[in-house]
């Protein structure tokens, strides 16, 4: 009852509710990142023409023996857990030989995958160097439908786009290989406008809770013999599709709650609980929606967001009222 009593006020000097709609996204510099680029090309070309000492070069075949093995389907953890300690057992002698040689070689490699992933797109097709630098990755972008369609390709493959920009894909392609070398300090790890730059994506792209695999076809001969539903009244199919899409959208907004709170930890500039209370009133909490809102209201009396935070702050105490009386 306190939020209630609490939120009668807000309601009154709030001009109109407003449905929450989109999320914030973080911004990332485009200098920044243009820099960042820059650094990792510069790196990239010394690697390919100064090469790369033996130990270092030890580390890159490690790293790649552990992608075809998380390329593959069946592979079992104790496989992947034995490819994942070469990876750790060449990391040391490899870092001996200095940080920035470890940076040319994670900078060469995450150059081959972006090569490796246009070529996916243009072609439909895996190489084996796709699978050895960046693992099942053509089965993480068909699980949370980071493919567009494309037009065929020129093999005959079925062409696509991924959904991830250039500043996504090199963040998320550095983010897995510091993980799997064990590297979590400085001078590796990313930068927080490429950190930006994927949480941006993220958001707007969120894991799936959707099965990755579409159920096979009837067979024609059932198909034919099973009654059509009549014009306007939804079939027992229908139903179960219509919850199974309700579920998958509850566990998208859960993906992002966590998602928000991660990328408020890295960066304090983006606005955490105003994102919250649209999210959280997606997910029909107008409660704690609203908690959010003032939340945000409170630490940003005068910010960008005011209008837009008072407006959802409305609606939030309006459908929590509805709900309670």
């Amino acid at each position: 009852m306190a939020v209630f009593i609490a939120g009668s006020a807000a309601i009154l000097a709030v001009p109109r509710a407003v449905e929450p709609a989109e999320l914030p996204l973080p911004l990332a510099d485009a200098r920044a990142l243009a820099r960042v680029r820059d650094a990792d090309i510069a790196r990239a070309r010394e690697a390919e023409l100064l090469g790369l000492d033996a130990e270092v070069r030890a580390l890159g075949s490690a790293i790649r023996a552990f992608g075809i093995v998380d390329a593959d389907a069946d592979h079992t953890e104790a496989e992947l857990l034995a490819a994942r300690k070469r990876v750790l057992e060449a990391a040391g002698p490899a870092l001996a030989q200095g940080d920035e040689a470890v940076l040319r070689l994670r900078a060469y490699q995450m150059s081959s995958f972006v090569r490796e992933v246009r070529r996916f797109e243009a072609t439909g097709e895996e190489s084996d160097e796709l699978r050895e630098l960046g693992g099942n990755f053509p089965g993480l972008l068909r699980r949370n439908a980071w493919l567009r369609a494309g037009d065929a390709g020129p093999r005959g493959g079925e062409a696509r786009r991924v959904a991830l920009d250039g500043a996504a894909l090199g963040a998320l392609f550095k983010k897995r290989w510091d993980a799997i070398v064990g590297l979590r300090r400085a001078p590796f790890g990313v930068a927080l406008d490429e950190e930006r730059a994927l949480y941006k994506f993220l958001l707007s792209h969120p894991l799936s809770g959707r099965n990755a695999q579409e159920p096979a076809a009837p067979p024609a001969a059932e198909t034919a013999a099973r009654p059509e539903p009549q014009a306007g009244e939804p079939g027992p199919r229908s139903s179960a599709a219509a919850l199974r899409a309700a579920e998958a959208q509850r566990a998208e907004e859960h993906y992002r709650l966590k998602k928000i709170d991660e990328l408020a930890a890295l960066d304090p500039a983006y606005p955490r609980h105003l994102a919250r209370g649209i999210t959280l009133y997606r997910l029909g909490k107008f409660v704690q929606s609203a908690d959010a809102f003032r939340i945000h209201l409170d630490q940003h009396p005068d910010g960008a967001h005011t209008l837009r935070a008072q407006n959802y702050l409305r609606a939030a105490l309006e459908r929590a009222r509805e709900e309670r009386f």
